[in-house]
């Protein structure tokens, strides 16, 4: 089966004439284009989650929902602004076809039949003051006549007196930079307050007048003219829904026109043939994608998206279609998938040209190699997407292999044969590049090699930045390297040794013992070994060496540099595969300190949010503290608890720690007491305004029943004289040499509570299971209930990797504590002879 037997190529796609490029001021031509063609041009557009979004703007407009007629298109350069503009404009110019598309698409628009528009592209016009070709265009040169220096808007609101109007700019920015703040000062004030004006208009519940702007964000200036009315503005970059315009925008019909079950046994086969050593997660939702994307690979939309987002201008979605619509005119009826050998590689001479004369050389080497070019062309592709700069063995077999030519395994004994015989042809941990000088990486190595010979700490220390400054994104401090601030602020160090819990207890201890804010520190420990790898600490040599010959070697075609970045990239993602482990402390029962490491991805915000799901506690700690201290807890002072000891939660900002003071005592699980004996009690409807920091947090258990019934005239305002005891500052007094808190217990208890009635209880066993504990605490909160249960035994039991016996060891001391625990260790011993 053949593409062709599934989809149709639109006309222009087969007869080489696919306009990838839309020019808004080519719409007033009477040359026969795309642009100015709106049955042709609404055909070809799929209304994506982006325009869906601008025309419920414009449908919130006009049926009065809404008065914002101000909306701003943005995004790079490629990313369909000009085509979104063209829609819009022919929705206003020409309502009977673009209604009769937006029912045939579902888009709930009622359009004016009587609107008009007059769209301005800067590209095309240079005018000085930028209304009047808006006025030639709308007809009313008479208003022309009328205006001094600008356009007021009594002479804006003229261009609606006849119906609904839309105005259209399309490049304004460009136009705007060009005048000169000095030399142009006047023509830039009368068209700022023309601008304004008009914007102001658009924005009137009482005029149908509406205003579209294509910004690519790069004038300052002019953005904080248009920001004034806050229009409406949609990013048509991050529609979501990339794949679909492109297939509809080169293939006739819509979505359901599509043959899904014949799409998906063509998809099967190839699925179904993925064998070793091609490496798939999840291969049933891989197979649901190439079904959303056929007749396209997943892969070749992947990585032809990569190369022009980072090429020059951004081509994003306008390159990629040029050059898929020349794939699907030489293929449609020669195979049954597109895949990244299908696309011809002279499309991306202009990328690097040095690297195509390259793949050149080495394409005439290979002969009659059996699929040897088209892995040769996959690889020049993937060597120049700036993000990757390589191509993995399983990039390299998607790219080439269908099962109607050849089976993975041969494709793969092509592959690893290919390195050594084509000659600008390298490889590098598994994965394959195209070099534009293969003398340049015989240079590095040998730098490498005297680096780790002479100078083992500049390699550590390039090992160091590229921890903190690339893997961390400069977000963290490195243990032993950066001096880390004693502050009220989070700060996350990052170690470099995996070492056993009991070492790095007796570490950490020795780096706290003189900090006054210990629970401000967060650290991730690796989960691999880091500074004890010979090889990472060679990697990292390599980087630095590659640096190193920055000046010190010819490079006029500036070669070095994507060299130093895949060094750079390649160590990054070896230091990232090792990281990391939040180190997360907690009380015990005796009034110890336990760590424990948690898993966690590295990224900051990560950690963050990993912290975050401890913030639950921060309450119960709260209420259990103050519970049992009767004179309660100044706020400020139990913050400073939650700042300085590491037994308590972790506050990853002070606000935490307010909003739960807050939801407690709205809930009624706290009192707050103010200055004269002031109660907020939350039960009664008493909340403060804000909490301050001189409050007093008090338990309901340890106050006066008065201090909880509704005030009378006969009460005092305070509560009484029996308000509860004074305040305990716990937190400002401590002990010289341990640091612990000292209480100052007073109050009185109040009266006995009457006894609870017998409960009738009956012993359940639930069942959790997972392979991490987030999966658990999930499991446990979706079974068990917070009021109905309580918990009396727990029985765990752990399929864990080979493990040595100081991994035992390490693993056995980050359980948690209990009344009794019992394990039973497997073991395989080796037997007597």
């Amino acid at each position: 089966m053949q593409i062709s037997e599934l989809l149709t190529p639109r006309a222009e796609v087969l007869e080489g004439r696919f306009q990838g490029v839309l020019q808004a001021h080519k719409v007033t031509g009477d040359d026969e284009r795309l642009e100015n063609d709106p049955n042709r041009l609404l055909a070809a557009t799929y209304p994506s989650n982006a325009l869906r979004n601008v025309f419920d703007r414009v449908a919130d407009k006009i049926d009065g929902r809404d008065s914002q007629g101000g909306i701003m298109l943005t995004g790079p350069y490629g990313s369909g602004k000009s085509h979104g503009l063209l829609v819009l404009y022919h929705m206003f110019n020409h309502p009977t076809v673009a209604q009769s598309w937006a029912d045939e698409w579902d888009i709930p628009i009622d359009l004016p039949s009587d609107s008009d528009a007059a769209i301005i592209s800067t590209s095309e016009t240079d005018a000085d003051l930028i209304w009047e070709p808006i006025y030639r265009s709308a007809g009313r040169e008479d208003v022309l006549e009328e205006i001094d220096r600008y356009p007021t808007t009594d002479h804006v609101e003229k261009l609606v007196e006849d119906g609904t109007f839309g105005v259209f700019f399309d490049e304004i920015e460009s136009w705007w930079e060009s005048f000169s703040e000095d030399a142009d000062r006047d023509l830039l004030e009368r068209n700022r307050f023309f601008l304004q004006n008009l914007l102001e208009v658009a924005n009137d519940p009482n005029e149908n007048l509406f205003a579209f702007i294509t910004l690519l964000d790069r004038s300052d200036r002019l953005k904080e003219i248009l920001d004034r009315t806050n229009p409406h503005a949609e990013d048509l970059n991050a529609t979501g829904d990339r794949e679909r315009i492109i297939i509809h925008r080169l293939f006739e019909g819509t979505p359901d026109d599509i043959d899904e079950s014949a799409v998906r046994s063509v998809v099967e086969r190839y699925v179904d043939s993925y064998e070793y050593p091609i490496e798939i997660d999840e291969p049933k939702r891989y197979e649901n994608r190439m079904v959303e994307t056929y007749p396209f690979h997943p892969a070749l939309l992947d990585l032809l998206d990569s190369i022009y987002e980072a090429a020059r201008e951004r081509q994003n979605v306008r390159g990629v279609m040029n050059v898929l619509a020349d794939t699907v005119r030489q293929v449609h009826d020669e195979t049954d998938l597109v895949v990244t050998s299908d696309v011809n590689p002279r499309a991306f001479r202009g990328i690097n040209r040095t690297l195509f004369d390259r793949f050149t050389s080495d394409k005439a080497e290979l002969g009659e190699t059996e699929n040897g070019v088209d892995l040769l062309q996959v690889i020049l592709l993937y060597t120049l997407d700036d993000r990757s700069q390589m191509a993995s063995t399983t990039q390299c077999l998607l790219g080439t292999f269908k099962p109607d030519e050849t089976t993975v395994d041969r494709l793969h004994m092509t592959l690893e044969g290919l390195y050594g015989t084509a000659h600008y042809l390298d490889k590098q941990d598994g994965s394959y590049f195209i070099t534009e000088d293969p003398k340049l990486t015989a240079l590095i190595t040998r730098e490498q090699e005297r680096i780790l010979e002479e100078n083992r700490d500049q390699a550590i220390g390039k090992l160091v930045d590229v921890v903190r400054d690339e893997v961390f994104d400069g977000e963290v401090y490195v243990y032993g390297y950066d001096d880390v601030p004693d502050e009220k602020q989070q700060t996350f160090v990052v170690t470099l040794e995996n070492i056993s819990n009991g070492t790095l207890t007796s570490e950490l201890s020795e780096f706290f013992e003189e900090r006054r804010y210990q629970n401000t520190v967060q650290f991730i420990t690796p989960k691999q070994r880091v500074l004890e790898d010979d090889d990472i600490v060679s990697k990292a040599a390599r980087v630095f060496g590659a640096e190193n010959l920055r000046g010190k070697v010819d490079d006029d075609q500036g070669e070095l540099e994507p060299l130093i970045r895949d060094e750079y990239r390649q160590l990054r993602k070896e230091l990232e595969d090792r990281y990391g482990k939040w180190v997360k402390w907690s009380g015990t029962s005796d009034g110890e300190l336990r760590m424990r490491r948690i898993t966690v991805d590295p990224d900051i915000e990560a950690v963050k949010e990993r912290i975050g799901r401890d913030t639950t506690y921060v309450g119960e700690e709260i209420v259990g503290r103050v519970k049992e201290n009767e004179g309660g807890i100044r706020v400020g002072s139990l913050l400073n608890d939650f700042l300085q000891f590491r037994r308590l939660p972790v506050l990853l900002d002070e606000g935490v720690f307010y909003s739960a003071v807050s939801e407690l005592q709205r809930k009624g699980d706290i009192v707050l007491e103010g200055n004269r004996a002031n109660f907020y009690v939350g039960d009664l409807g008493q909340y403060p305004s804000e909490i301050e920091d001189e409050m007093t947090i008090r338990h309901p258990d340890n106050l006066p029943d008065s201090v909880f019934r509704e005030e009378t005239d006969d009460e005092d305002e305070t509560g009484g004289d029996d308000s509860g005891g004074g305040i305990t500052d716990w937190g400002s007094d401590r002990d010289d040499e341990g640091g612990e808190e000292k209480s100052d217990e007073r109050g009185e208890t109040g009266p006995d509570e009457p006894d609870e009635p017998d409960r009738v209880t009956e012993t359940v066993e639930v069942s959790l299971e997972g392979n991490s504990p987030r999966v658990l605490r999930s499991t446990a909160e979706s079974r068990i209930n917070e009021t109905r249960d309580t918990v009396k035994h727990v029985r765990l039991s752990y399929d864990v990797d080979d493990l040595s016996k100081s991994e035992l060891i390490e693993f056995v001391e980050g359980l948690p504590d209990g009344e009794k625990i019992e394990a039973t260790v497997v073991i395989e011993r080796d037997a007597d002879e």
